[in-house]
């Protein structure tokens, strides 16, 4: 596959990912709004929702540009454990949605451009190899 058709197929893929998450981030903002908030202990955690929107987005941005698999889950894995050390003491209930939402996102992301990629390697190994029939 073509560098360049890898690559936007990866940024559709991610883009579009990255769409979803900021309708169900709104979602959380509505839910929140109305029924005063996900777990009522007084601990608001203010920024850090956005700062994980933010975050979310230039993880989703770093893993388009990278080519090697490993590596793209190497940098999902950090990402998810980072929302995991700084939240998960104070905000357990919401610690799992940003951990799992924005980590399961990003996961469908990386595996759907995974699976069209080695499928188009394996159309492209099939046409170019010619098959020879012998006659005996």
């Amino acid at each position: 596959m073509n560098i360049y058709v890898r690559f936007a197929m990866c940024l559709v893929f991610h883009a579009a990912g990255c769409l979803a998450y900021v309708f169900v981030h709104d979602a959380v903002v509505a839910f929140k709004a109305f029924n005063g908030g996900l777990t009522i202990r007084g601990i608001a955690i203010g920024m850090a929702q956005d700062t994980f929107l933010y975050i979310f987005f230039s993880v989703n941005l770093m893993i388009v540009l990278i080519p090697k698999l490993w590596a793209k889950l190497c940098i999902l894995a950090a990402m998810v454990g980072f929302i995991l050390l700084t939240m998960l003491v104070d905000n357990s209930l919401r610690v799992l949605f940003y951990a799992i939402v924005q980590g399961s996102i990003t996961l469908l992301a990386i595996l759907a451009t995974q699976v069209i990629e080695s499928r188009c390697a394996q159309r492209a190994s099939i046409t170019a190899e010619p098959i020879e029939i012998s006659a005996k």
